[in-house]
């Protein structure tokens, strides 16, 4: 039985106390940063379909996802971004006459390079949508309106069985995840509009949705993720169900590593990691978990989060990709600022979104990292040293008076968590895997949580294998690791040989 020890990379792989400022590292990449530099000109290249950059055949695809994730994170944060509002200006500008961005389809045989421009709308599509929910211009919805109408034209021929059969095999970045990866804009179009015809298209694009071998993991859970918002809209169970057993087909597969990462492509071609599969593999979880309150998306959106996502974002903010070995990950690694960066970004913002909840006018604190939550007459902000001190700071900003259960998670890999209030212990009874605390509250008041952690070995298959021919040990929510060239000796040999 072989260690695996060396999943992180330079600092550990710590995602508590520190997530507001890998936050605050990305939005800095996406805002100021270079190599490349975000200006309008380079992000709306591809909405025209023009040269000059990288992977503009992806029509909308980069434009689309910087107006999402700066929009939802204007939602979040309450800053603006001039620079947002003057993309969605111009990406306005260059919509096609037909509604669609970037160079025109193919009038015969659906060809690669339409698969190409599909994925790309489908981004720009949800961005936009987005865009409005912060903004409600008009003229926003207008656009998202003529991309849905293009996209309801374009479904007889994408929908075809010739199609799914010839772009679901190999295809790859230009599969028939191109086509379906709309679905999550055009349930939020329909939802936003009322208009049948896109509920129909959604259905159209649900039923055919799957996942086969070797497919590319970003666009099948971007798919996933708008099965559950079609849940959401309808209320009909058969999406949940199609949403949660599409979830626990990646987990049977051995498509989930043993840090919480999602494979770019499916077993048996997982070769390396992606920032945007495992964004969009975090966020299905925490949808998963808003939804049914199933413990077993939250633990595991909390494994990618303290662990997968901590390693795969860069010292520059950016994400991207890790060639992964048996041990762990190797070079080369690679910034992927046309996709990944963004999508990371976004992630992190529908993290913050979820560290909290309220039903039957308790508050749950679930998520031991910085955020704000409320609940009915009672709202707090959680500030975690969790990584450092293994504490929670949580604060009472405002209370009105009456009496409020807080419930405070105790997650399995923690052997016990302690309440203090004032420096005092808080009694609390414990319920359901929660400690519960319920008083008056009064505002100003800190009720600091302290988490035992607990040290495990965790066995599982090697990339994409089924059988358990690694173990890992981890502390708390974190895997133990080495960093290879701040700590060389330790592979030395015989370190293939190595037994525990």
């Amino acid at each position: 039985m072989r260690t695996l020890l060396c999943l992180a990379l330079g600092a550990a792989a710590m995602l508590a106390g520190d997530l507001t400022e890998r936050l605050h590292l990305t939005k800095t990449r996406v805002l100021e940063g270079s190599a490349p530099r975000f200006d309008e000109r380079f992000i709306l290249a591809d909405a025209s379909a023009q040269p000059g950059r990288r992977f503009t055949e992806f029509s909308g695809d980069v434009s689309g996802r910087y107006i999402g994730a700066l929009s939802t994170l204007a939602s979040y944060s309450g800053e603006r971004y001039a620079m947002l509002d003057r993309v969605v200006d111009g990406a306005i500008r260059v919509q096609q006459p037909d509604g669609h961005f970037g160079a025109p389809l193919s009038s015969g045989q659906v060809v690669d390079s339409d698969m190409a421009t599909l994925w790309g709308n489908g981004r720009m599509l949800i961005g936009l949508l987005e865009y409005y929910a912060l903004t409600q211009r008009t003229d926003a919805l207008g656009a998202a309106r003529k991309l849905g109408d293009f996209l309801v034209a374009a479904a007889p021929r994408f929908n075809s069985a010739q199609v799914r059969e010839a772009y679901n095999g190999e295809k790859f970045a230009v599969g028939y995840i191109c086509w379906t990866n709309a679905l999550e804009g055009v349930v939020e179009l329909y939802r936003v509009t009322k208009d049948e015809r896109y509920l129909a298209l959604a259905r159209s694009i649900a039923e055919r949705t799957d996942r086969h071998p070797a497919q590319h993991s970003h666009g099948f859970l971007t798919t996933v993720r708008g099965v559950v918002a079609l849940y959401r809209v309808t209320g009909e169970a058969s999406y949940l169900e199609q949403a949660e057993t599409l979830w626990a087909g990646v987990v049977e597969s051995g498509n989930v590593l043993i840090q919480g990462a999602v494979p770019e492509m499916f077993a048996p071609r997982a070769k390396r990691d992606e920032g945007c599969s495992e964004a969009d593999w975090l966020r299905l979880s925490l949808d998963l978990w808003e939804v049914t309150r199933k413990t077993r998306y939250l633990e595991q959106a909390e494994l990618t989060l303290f662990n997968e996502m901590a390693m795969n974002q860069f010292h520059t903010g950016d994400y991207g990709h890790h060639m992964l070995t048996d041990e762990g990950i190797a070079g080369p690694f690679a910034h992927a600022w046309w996709c990944c960066t963004f999508h990371g970004l976004r992630a992190l913002v529908a993290t913050f979104q979820r560290v909290f909840h309220s039903q039957a006018g308790a508050g749950f604190y679930d998520l031991p990292v910085d955020g704000p939550g409320e609940a009915e007459g009672l709202a707090m902000r959680a500030e975690s040293e969790l990584e450092r001190t293994a504490t929670v700071r949580l604060s009472v900003v405002r209370a009105d008076r009456r009496a409020h259960a807080l419930r405070i998670r105790r997650p399995e890999w923690a052997t016990a968590v302690q309440l203090a209030l004032g420096g005092r212990p808080l009694e609390a009874q414990t319920e359901g895997g929660y400690l519960t605390a319920a008083r008056v509250w009064q505002s100003g008041e800190v009720v600091t949580v302290r988490y035992a952690m607990r040290t495990r070995e965790v066995k599982r298959g090697g990339n994409g294998a089924a059988d358990a021919r690694q173990a890992a040990i981890f502390y708390g929510p974190w895997l133990l690791a080495v960093d290879p060239s701040a700590s060389p000796n330790f592979f030395d040999e015989p370190a293939n040989e190595n037994q525990v």
